[in-house]
């Protein structure tokens, strides 16, 4: 009796690194483009009225590398009581939004969908 083996194939691993070969550069800019408008928005400054609209989520966090070994040495009670002494130290990420406006190209306007449009 013979048994087929489940394997992976070149063909899956040939796709994956080509995906990833063409997704990286992208990837890359996402982040610088995310990181200008992060400091923008983390200095007030306003969104371009339009089509899209981009919104500072906040991320609050401690650092708790600390805390699973401060929890087994002293309990938890002290842990939350020392706790109390740091900041809660603020993270920011940019979330872009599509909101759904009048059709721009009939008054001039753009989309980013292309031009021309009619």
């Amino acid at each position: 009796m013979e048994v087929n083996q489940v394997q992976v194939t070149q063909q899956e691993l040939q796709e994956i690194f080509d995906l990833e070969h063409d997704v990286a550069p992208k990837l890359k800019r996402i982040e610088e483009l995310k990181q200008g408008v992060k400091a923008l928005l983390i200095s007030k400054m306003p969104v371009e009225l339009g089509r899209f609209d981009a919104i500072l989520i906040r991320l609050p966090g401690r650092h708790v590398p600390w805390r699973l070994g401060f929890v087994e040495n002293l309990g938890e009670k002290l842990a939350e009581e020392f706790k109390k002494r740091f900041p809660v130290q603020m993270r920011f990420d940019v979330k872009v939004e599509e909101h759904a406006v009048l059709p721009l190209w009939k008054s001039g306007g753009t989309t980013g969908t292309g031009a021309g449009a009619s």
